[in-house]
């Protein structure tokens, strides 16, 4: 008899440990699936920080007519006496060639898109110079769209954040700033632009904080956003806020130097850049300073 139960607990520890091993199996394979699907998610919202960062510099600097390129594409009409030439030309070839119908239409259709083509030409101009660049001439239009693309992605961009466990209030902050962007924007406020772009801005190391503790990359985004406070204060002329914002950006660039596993030399040029802008500052001359912001967060985006 006792050994007949000592069977059946034997059966029935077998069974238990059996079931343990199933659960701590499907436990880790969760876990595993769980791990793949949050580093997915990761991914997905580094880039799309990545995006806004770009976007938001890119519609601050169109306030002040500030572009990275240092020449503009135009498109010219050209040859429309000879475009006129040639379709008269063509009409007298159609009625010449009569035999065949389809060859007829084939030649018209390549000879209007021969036409079409010599009516254009490309070419590359020299962008406007930042030392007598018109700052009142703001170009709306260019960033209208710009605002409504970043209202586009917002939607999937705030359900990552939240999946990435980002507070409600950093992002509820993020959506009711892009309103007030737009507002500003579409009311052609120059200066609430510039605020409601850069209150934008900084909450984006801030997104990052909560799932990257890549000390250096939030570092980088920290100078960005003092350098991007200067520029917003160079508006109204705040030399001294401007010139304590550059600091900090400074001191933050030397936070990412002095850190053992980067390559310093990739970062010299940035660290010198940031000093020529302070220097810059102490001219109190505005278009001086843009002009050093621009090479300076030229060198800060490529980082």
């Amino acid at each position: 008899m006792k050994k007949q139960i000592s069977k059946y607990i034997l059966i029935l520890l077998i069974i238990i440990c059996i079931i343990m091993l199933g659960i701590l199996v499907y436990m880790k394979f969760f876990s595993s699936l769980e791990s793949k699907e949050y580093a997915k998610i990761k991914e997905k919202a580094e880039g799309e920080i990545i995006y806004l960062d770009s976007s938001i510099i890119e519609l601050l600097n169109k306030l002040n007519n500030i572009s990275y390129s240092r020449y503009d594409v135009t498109i010219k009409q050209i040859n429309e006496n000879k475009s006129q030439s040639n379709s008269e030309n063509k009409e007298a070839q159609s009625k010449e060639e009569n035999g065949n119908q389809e060859s007829g239409s084939n030649s018209q259709n390549n000879s209007e898109i021969t036409n079409e083509s010599e009516s254009r030409i490309s070419k590359l101009s020299q962008s406007d110079s930042l030392l007598n660049s018109d700052y009142n001439s703001i170009p709306w239009e260019e960033i209208s769209f710009g605002v409504e693309t970043i209202f586009t992605a917002w939607p999937t961009i705030n359900i990552d954040m939240k999946t990435l466990n980002v507070k409600d209030d950093d992002i509820t902050n993020f959506t009711i700033t892009l309103d007030g962007a737009a507002q500003a924007i579409k009311a052609k406020d120059k200066n609430n632009a510039l605020i409601n772009l850069y209150n934008l801005y900084v909450l984006l190391p801030k997104f990052l904080s909560y799932f990257e503790n890549d000390e250096e990359k939030l570092n980088l985004y920290y100078t960005k956003a003092y350098v991007l406070n200067a520029y917003v204060s160079a508006d109204k002329e705040s030399w001294s806020e401007m010139d304590a914002n550059i600091n900090q950006a400074i001191k933050s660039m030397n936070t990412v130097i002095n850190t053992t596993d980067i390559d310093k030399k990739n970062f010299d040029k940035s660290y010198t850049l940031l000093n020529e802008l302070k220097r810059g500052i102490s001219l109190q001359d505005k278009e001086i300073f843009y002009l050093k912001y621009k090479l300076a967060m030229e060198e800060l985006e490529i980082l």
